[in-house]
């Protein structure tokens, strides 16, 4: 019976040194992250941002914007917006934006409105020069209330 109890402690203590551990991995990879205006440079395949819930209004819901690696030189970008409920115009603003000596700027724009309904979204595949991050930002509608949201850049 001891033996059970000793091993049972000692796993438990090699499970807890394990996690605090990993923690501290975590920790110095998100400290080796660059940011800029609000994202980070990363070597991820994709990145999705959602509209928080301090964001949020009487007739906007959510939304979220996603960039993915689509091949090479190429991304998937695109977003969405959801209402509270039906409303009369919900729209969503895609803005791909490219990082350029220190800055964000923008690469294209494109739209999508949906009127008389709770949602809209809108995603296209783009060939993109390679050496860059690239990001989306979203710009949210739905009647009058209005939010951003942003990805993180990826290395294309």
């Amino acid at each position: 019976m001891k033996k059970r109890k000793i091993l049972s402690l000692v796993m438990t203590m090699i499970l807890v040194l394990g996690l605090v551990i990993g923690i501290q991995d975590v920790a110095k990879a998100a400290d080796n992250l660059i940011c800029v205006d609000g994202s980070y440079l990363t070597d991820e395949e994709s990145s999705e941002a959602t509209v928080g819930a301090m964001s949020r209004g009487v007739y906007l819901k959510s939304g979220s914007s996603t960039i993915t690696k689509a091949g090479t030189g190429k991304i998937a970008a695109g977003g969405n917006t959801v209402g509270q409920k039906s409303v009369s115009k919900i729209t969503v603003v895609v803005t791909v934006q490219q990082y350029k000596n220190g800055s964000w700027y923008n690469y294209t724009t494109w739209s999508a409105t949906n009127y008389n309904s709770s949602y809209v979204s809108t995603s296209k595949t783009l060939s993109v020069p390679t050496g860059y991050y690239y990001r989306v930002g979203c710009t949210h509608y739905a009647n009058s209330d209005v939010s951003d949201s942003y990805t993180n850049g990826i290395y294309i």
